[in-house]
């Protein structure tokens, strides 16, 4: 199954555009991701100003993307855009954010959220409804960039065990840069409970999209 994936950190090498879909692919055999990314958004998304300025320049590069892909990801937790092109498009259109959401709340029932802002993305708050718990900021990070340092995992592990202390039993990763530093996993098994990847979240939605497409053609060839 096709899909294509959209970056909203500008980037100019394509393995790092394509980090993301790998990572997908990895996870999720019959998966395929070709992936791009906006410009002239070289911090990411990190405030509601960021992520008005980027929403016309997500739907116009999922026009683009459109043509021969059966599903498109919108690789931000704050889902920019993703609203906009559910109406717009005629296929699925995946928002990393409603499916951390939809994943945290299968797994727990009291959800504690890391961030790189001074909020939690709506899509996360509004889609954990009651699982919802805490949320906290990673120490000095300011955007997706800072995720990219060397103590990046002691300074999320630091803060997935606040959470914990406070009542959490899952801890959602609210910013996809996480995905990028595969702290989850780390993260998962040093404090013995889900982390949950927002890349990957997203991953697993697009899979079982693909799965019902593949018993649906066997019922038809039956």
């Amino acid at each position: 199954m096709n899909i294509g994936l959209i970056r909203v950190l500008t980037l100019s090498d394509q393995k790092e555009i394509d980090r993301h879909g790998l990572i997908i692919e990895g996870a999720f055999s019959g998966l395929k991701v070709r992936s791009r990314c906006i410009e002239d958004h070289p911090k990411g998304l990190y405030d509601k100003i960021s992520e008005e300025e980027a929403k016309p320049k997500i739907i116009s590069l999922a026009k683009e993307l459109r043509k021969g892909v059966e599903a498109i990801i919108v690789s931000c937790a704050a889902d920019p855009a993703v609203k906009e092109l559910k109406e717009i498009l005629n296929i699925p259109v995946i928002g990393a954010g409603e499916s951390l959401a939809s994943v945290s709340r299968t797994l727990g029932g009291s959800v504690g959220v890391i961030t790189i802002t001074n909020n939690v993305p709506d899509p996360v708050r509004r889609g954990l409804g009651e699982r919802y718990l805490t949320w906290k900021k990673v120490e000095g990070v300011e955007s997706t960039l800072d995720l990219k340092e060397g103590d990046i995992l002691a300074r999320t592990l630091n803060t997935a065990t606040a959470l914990r202390k406070q009542g959490s039993n899952v801890i959602a990763l609210a910013c996809t840069g996480f995905s990028t530093a595969g702290v989850a996993p780390k993260i998962s098994k040093e404090l013995g409970m889900p982390v949950v990847d927002p890349v990957l979240a997203a991953g697993s939605i697009v899979y079982n999209l693909m799965l019902n497409k593949e018993c649906w053609r066997e019922d038809v060839e039956d």
